[in-house]
């Protein structure tokens, strides 16, 4: 997959998704899936055509008292339908639903798939955040750590201190790396998107000092029928009510022009075929009555989850938004207790103990804060998700308009 150099100088998750929805396999399968589609509707169509076989006859035994009815040497056999009881119309009807459906099925596949790439961009992203809130601990205990080392070796009844500091930083650098092995994990799969390496430097904020309700009245869709995903299972369940006819019709008698001709005769009949027994064919036509009733289910249970995530998104955005702002106030509040707590232990008011569970205070709100910052930008591309509207926000040229 080749993807223009000059993306790697500047990689936001909208240029990605620009690139991504221009190059990745995934969407020449999804057109690949219209054009069959097509040529079923062709070979509906075709039935209203007349068919024409050439044949060749060797006998090898056969007895006539009439000459004329002697079977030998080649000829032309033509069929032509003249009355399928609507069942033609009914499979042309079916396949054309099926073309739109593919076609909706591509606007769906596009924003999935930009769905999937935000989500590895931001899972990246947020571990980067995490990463950058334990570097701070960590810095935080190595200071300690240096001036335990020093009073320790002044004070052997001390030296425990150094352990419990260096079993704390312990656990910071574990969770370091535990962040580390998401976010490169995260990178790796987003390379399949793009020509170079990313690494956590290239990582911004798509979402950042948005306004909500401006986001939100900009990216809502004011109807549920240009929803794709909605607009697919609409073509979906009208399909299957024609697939309902074409079966209908199977059951009926098949009125044909039939004509032959050889060297020796020719004829031209109308003929009727009714299959007056056939099973297969009646249970042909339950099957396309509960795919239409499946179909038509799966409408309105996309319907739902429509809405509930679109709601489910709006509510989260706010009250993340909210609780970010109480986490930064709360934040720097802590900070003046690591400071405190700090000054104290320099003139031994306050224990080591203390200080270090004063450093997990503040690392504790500082990874609330980066909760809710990067929850806020899960349920913003959710929103843009739930209203098929990531392309329009990743400025997607090639889109296809409701």
């Amino acid at each position: 997959m080749l993807f223009p150099s000059a993306l790697l100088a500047k990689t936001t998750l909208n240029e990605i998704l620009q690139h991504a929805f221009v190059a990745d396999p995934t969407l020449d399968e999804a057109k690949a899936n219209i054009e069959m589609a097509k040529s079923q509707t062709k070979v509906s169509e075709a039935g209203h055509l007349p068919i024409v076989s050439v044949t060749n006859t060797s006998v090898a035994s056969q007895y006539h008292r009439d000459t004329s009815n002697r079977r030998s040497g080649p000829g032309v056999n033509a069929r032509l339908n003249l009355y399928a009881w609507g069942g033609i119309e009914a499979e042309i009807e079916r396949d054309k639903h099926r073309e739109g459906y593919y076609q909706h099925k591509l606007t769906e596949t596009r924003e999935v798939m930009g769905q999937q790439i935000g989500q590895l961009y931001l899972t990246a992203l947020r571990a980067k955040d995490m990463i950058a809130v334990y570097q701070e601990s960590l810095q935080r205990h190595n200071k300690i750590l240096k001036d335990l080392t020093v009073i320790a070796g002044y004070d052997e009844g001390r030296a425990f201190e150094v352990n419990e500091a260096l079993s704390r930083k312990n656990q910071v650098e574990s969770s370091i790396l535990i962040q580390q092995r998401i976010m490169h994990s995260a990178l790796n799969q987003l390379r399949r998107y793009t020509k170079g390496k990313l690494t956590e430097k290239d990582l911004v904020d798509p979402f950042e000092k948005i306004n909500v309700s401006t986001f939100i009245n900009r990216f809502h869709n004011p109807a549920l029928e240009q929803n794709p995903t909605y607009l697919a299972q609409q073509e979906e369940s009208a399909s299957a009510k024609a697939a309902v006819k074409a079966a209908k019709a199977r059951q009926l008698p098949a009125i044909n022009l039939e004509g032959t001709a050889s060297r020796h005769n020719h004829e031209v009949y109308i003929n009727m075929s009714w299959d007056i027994y056939n099973p297969a064919a009646k249970y042909s036509e339950q099957q396309s009555y509960y795919s239409q009733k499946a179909a038509e289910a799966k409408l309105r249970e996309i319907e739902l989850n429509i809405q509930e995530r679109a709601l489910t998104s709006e509510a989260d955005m706010l009250r993340n938004q909210q609780l970010m702002t109480v986490t930064r106030k709360q934040i720097g509040l802590q900070r003046n207790v690591v400071k405190d707590n700090e000054l104290q232990f320099e003139v031994a008011a306050r224990s080591l103990i203390n200080l270090l569970d004063s450093y997990q205070d503040l690392t504790s709100v500082q990874i609330t804060e980066v909760t809710a910052r990067n929850d806020f930008r899960d349920a913003a591309l959710l929103y843009l998700a739930s209203q098929a509207r990531i392309s329009q926000w990743a400025g997607n040229k090639s889109a296809v308009k409701f």
